[in-house]
Formats: C-alpha cells, sequence, structure tokens
C-alpha cells in the first residue's frame, strides 16, 4: 500500500472540495439566487454583482454568518457589497439554507487548505 504524505492528501481533498463547490454553486445560484432575483423584495438586496458568482456567494454567506456580522457589515460604507440577510431568510426555504451553508463552508475549507499547502511548499 502506498502512503501519501501528508500535504499530497490534503491538496487532494482541497481540489476535490473545490470542485464539489463549485458544482454547487452552480446548481445554488440556479436555483436559490435566480428565485432571489425575481422577487422584488429581495431583487436590490443580493448584494452587487463585482464578480462573475459574486451573488451566489454573497447570498451564501448571508445565510452562513452570524446575523449580527452581516447587519453591521450592512451598515458600513461598504454595506451594498453584501447581502441583506433578513431578506434572504424571509424568502428561503429550509434546503436553501442548508444548501447556502454547505457551499460556503466547502469554499472556505477548500481555500484554507490550499494556503496551507501553498504555505508549506513554497515558505518552508
Amino acid at each position: 500500500m502506498i502512503r501519501l504524505p501528508f500535504m499530497t492528501v490534503l491538496f487532494i481533498l482541497s481540489m476535490v472540495g473545490c470542485l464539489l463547490s463549485f458544482l454547487l454553486c452552480g446548481v445554488f445560484a440556479l436555483v436559490t439566487v435566480r428565485k432571489l432575483s425575481r422577487n422584488p423584495h429581495t431583487q436590490s438586496r443580493l448584494g452587487m454583482y463585482v464578480y462573475p458568482w459574486g451573488q451566489a456567494f454573497s447570498v451564501a454567506a448571508a445565510m452562513t454568518l452570524p446575523r449580527a456580522h452581516i447587519r453591521r457589515r450592512r451598515s458600513s460604507p461598504v454595506g451594498d457589497l453584501f447581502a441583506d440577510c433578513d431578506a434572504i431568510y424571509a424568502h428561503t426555504n429550509r434546503l436553501d439554507r442548508c444548501l447556502g451553508r454547505a457551499i460556503y463552508s466547502l469554499i472556505m475549507f477548500s481555500a484554507a487548505a490550499l494556503g496551507v499547502v501553498f504555505i508549506d511548499r513554497y515558505l518552508f
């Protein structure tokens, strides 16, 4: 049996996490974000469209992060970049919120794991 180094395993897991999160993000954008963007109450509260998939990521972050944190972000001068958690919670169901939380958690885990791999590879 071949034994792989820990950083190789971490790199493979982070790549699988990236692939899975991008696939889930596509489903999330097609189902939930499209539903929210068609609703006149939530249309202007999804955050700015700064980059492709930006609204989907902003909506997923608003579903995952604590509401007090999102409200504090929304009251800042750059608050239009972030989605409004109250409007999103009012117009989504439990499945949409679970999918958004899974996507955000996978993206954050994959980014942190890749950061650890690259720091180990190039700095040490």
